[in-house]
């Protein structure tokens, strides 16, 4: 049996153990205290630090920009070098020199701050603005050539770029008008009709509440006729939807109805009803029902009547119809 002055000792090292590990939470406490206060001080430096205004000389031509445009691609030869890895010794004049043609650097600087490609109007200013763009390694403006709905809220730049290769548009950049938004001009068959008909060439867009993202491209204008029209450049395409998810896919013609073309069915593509717009004064609802063998062809692996969407109806959020002159 053990003593009274053994329990007390045993008492006495138990409580200094407690003791030593409340003091090293304690301290431990005011470390990450003392860590925070200083985080929260130096946070308004490091926002200033990241729009510090940065002067460029490329070429001999000054440019002036901010850090964090120049960050803005983090994969670029520009954000390796303002990372802070790396460096920096600015010349005399406060400028950094970067001993290239200084000629296309705006567009590489343009597109940064606004995630938008604008090319030269030449041929050989196009193909010069690529090499600057390969040696810069922004990659995304080389994807985002093919850009060419600047008004569009849905697609990415990626996303056009996929439909301008589809389209076969060979480099070129015209730009398409918007001339129709569910949103803005309403989610009606004759708001519809007053903005798309007899207006050339289009594209459609349409979001669903599902997230999905689909639509379709045909070089039929658009009419109130009634009846089936013929195309085979008529396709269309699928960046999100309820079976593949975010595959960019491309659907083209299996039929010589492609699009039907009536007062109260708009934006029909397909005699099935590939996908479809039932609109009439007052209400847009979306129709998918894909049947093979009609109209469009499958795309590779699904067979799903209702692969688009994951049922025969859509709600659509937002279309957008844009007129192309390719």
């Amino acid at each position: 049996m053990a003593s009274r002055s053994e329990d007390s000792k045993a008492f006495e090292e138990v409580s200094s153990y407690l003791s030593k590990v409340q003091d090293l939470l304690s301290c431990e406490q005011d470390k990450a205290r003392a860590e925070r206060e200083q985080l929260e001080r130096d946070f308004p430096t490091i926002q200033q630090f990241q729009k510090k205004r940065i002067k460029l000389n490329v070429g001999g031509q000054v440019f002036m920009t901010t850090l964090e445009t120049l960050r803005k691609d983090p994969d670029s030869m520009l954000a390796s070098m303002f990372s802070g890895r790396f460096e920096m010794t600015p010349d005399d004049d406060g400028a950094f020199f970067i001993d290239r043609d200084p000629t296309y650097f705006r567009f590489i600087l343009n597109f940064l701050r606004t995630g938008k490609a604008l090319l030269p109007e030449s041929t050989l200013g196009k193909e010069e603005l690529k090499l600057e763009a390969e040696f810069y390694n922004i990659r995304a403006f080389l994807k985002a050539k093919g850009s060419f709905l600047s008004q569009c809220s849905l697609l990415t730049v990626d996303q056009q770029a996929s439909l301008a290769e589809w389209l076969d548009m060979g480099g070129r950049q015209e730009e398409g008008q918007l001339i129709y938004k569910a949103t803005r001009d309403g989610f009606s068959g004759a708001a519809i009709h007053h903005c798309c008909d007899d207006k050339g060439e289009t594209i459609t867009v349409i979001k669903t509440t599902n997230g999905y993202l689909f639509g379709g491209y045909t070089d039929v204008p658009w009419k109130s006729e009634g009846n089936f029209q013929s195309s085979p450049k008529t396709f269309l395409f699928a960046f999100n939807n309820y079976t593949t998810g975010n595959t960019p896919l491309k659907m083209n013609v299996s039929d010589i109805n492609t699009v039907f073309h009536g007062p109260s069915n708009f934006l029909w593509f397909g005699c099935g009803g590939a996908i479809g717009l039932t609109a009439n004064n007052t209400l847009l609802n979306g129709t998918s029902n894909w049947y093979d063998g009609k109209s469009y062809k499958f795309p590779p692996g699904t067979t799903n009547n209702h692969w688009l969407v994951g049922e025969g109806t859509f709600e659509p959020t937002e279309i957008e119809v844009f007129s192309l002159h390719i």
